[in-house]
């Protein structure tokens, strides 16, 4: 009880005036949601976080504004992200946290989103009201990474989730014992994004690093402090991928090859990219310059930990490795472990220290980056379906989630 106590008043603390204005903003607009909900009964809302247009939400919005045009779908997206152009290309777009999304909030039949509260137009003040009920929306969970791990956020506990869809029958059934929700709740399609992963084109000479967050390293809200700047300059995580960037091994064989690394590092670690140095064979790379997916498509060969984005990688049968250095604290600390396991599911080898990693990108340049035959079978029994129907499956489970 004290420590739930703790925790209630340390975010108390967080809230500021302007969540004062949005929790003001959302009661206003009701009304004015309910009597457009009159005139505009199938309104949805397709989004991710409030900055971002390059995940499942993005794909399934462009899906739908290119196939089906006539159909209410808007997409919340702020003026200033580098993505604005290239959604409002699509047409109904709406500015993300305006007077308007509040009241299409109010209006919509479906919240369609990759993030549990981030497409809202108060990512915290419009989350409380979701989960206790009040907003009249079916909500629907795209996801923005495949379910791998026990992640109480998720729980059906703690959310109001509708239609929960999945990639593989794995995950699914994850998803039902992990984190409480029932089978019809959940639907096996397959991510979105994924048809755009059937077709690409790979730079020969380019590895990708892409890291997880760490939950502990993260301040609550998001909202950043100098003091949290310097816990995570300070922490094992940064001081462990410092050390693998400047390894001298690691350097002197991708001169040598001319290889370059991409470290692409999470998005909730984007705001301490000051903590790693590049050099000309290591690029840091931002989300402001770089796409995930690009990234993910043109590589020939990726070093993740924990990251469920392997997935994708591992769709297109591409060579990986895991680099898990701090196993027991991220498994204390971050997600306990679900269904999935890197040994026995994973689809490749798993480094534990910065030797060890240098030793599996060696090994994979010397074969060609290639993906051994073990781990493409364990692909092949993995995915339920490899084609270009992700968001026609998408859109038929949540026109018969509507239906009911």
């Amino acid at each position: 009880m004290k420590t739930y106590l703790k925790k209630v008043l340390k975010i108390l603390s967080l809230i500021k005036l302007c969540d004062i204005f949005d929790a003001i903003k959302i009661v206003v607009s009701c009304p004015l949601g309910l009597i457009l909900k009159l005139f505009k009964r199938h309104l949805w809302i397709i989004s991710e976080m409030e900055h971002t247009a390059r995940d499942n939400g993005y794909w399934f919005f462009k899906y739908m504004r290119e196939n089906y045009p006539e159909r209410e779908v808007y997409y919340p997206i702020r003026f200033n992200s580098p993505d604005y152009e290239k959604v409002a290309r699509l047409g109904n777009v709406i500015p993300h946290g305006s007077f308007k999304h509040h009241i299409y909030t109010w209006c919509a039949e479906a919240d369609i989103s990759t993030r549990t509260g981030r497409g809202l137009p108060a990512p915290f003040m419009s989350r409380l009201f979701q989960v206790r009920g009040f907003y009249p929306f079916k909500s629907v969970f795209l996801q923005h990474g495949v379910t791998m791990n026990a992640a109480t956020f998720l729980e059906k506990k703690r959310n109001r989730i509708d239609l929960f869809l999945a990639s593989t029958e794995a995950e699914a059934k994850g998803i039902e014992t992990d984190l409480g929700y029932a089978k019809e709740q959940i639907k096996v399609v397959g991510m979105t994004r994924y048809d755009q992963l059937n077709e690409f084109n790979v730079i020969p000479n380019q590895i990708l690093l892409m890291p997880t967050w760490r939950w502990w390293l993260y301040p609550d809200l998001g909202r950043i402090t100098e003091k949290d700047k310097m816990a995570v300059q300070n922490s094992n995580y940064v001081k462990t991928y410092c050390t693998f960037l400047a390894d001298e091994r690691l350097n002197s064989f991708l001169s040598e090859n001319n290889l370059k690394l991409l470290f692409f590092p999470h998005n909730q670690m984007q705001p301490f990219l000051e903590s790693f140095k590049g050099n000309e064979n290591i690029i840091i790379a931002s989300t402001e310059e770089y796409d995930v997916q690009t990234a993910l498509k043109q590589s020939a060969y990726l070093i993740t930990d924990y990251s469920s984005i392997s997935f994708d990688f591992a769709y297109m049968k591409k060579p990986m490795c895991y680099f898990q250095f701090d196993y027991a604290e991220f498994r204390s600390k971050h997600y306990k472990e679900g269904y999935f396991s890197y040994k026995n599911n994973g689809f490749g080898e798993i480094a534990e220290t910065v030797d060890g990693l240098v030793d599996f990108i060696i090994t994979a340049y010397q074969n060609g980056f290639i993906m051994p035959n073990e781990y493409v079978n364990r692909v092949d029994a993995t995915f339920k379906y490899r084609d270009n129907n992700n968001c026609k499956r998408t859109l038929e489970a949540i026109e018969n989630l509507l239906k009911k």
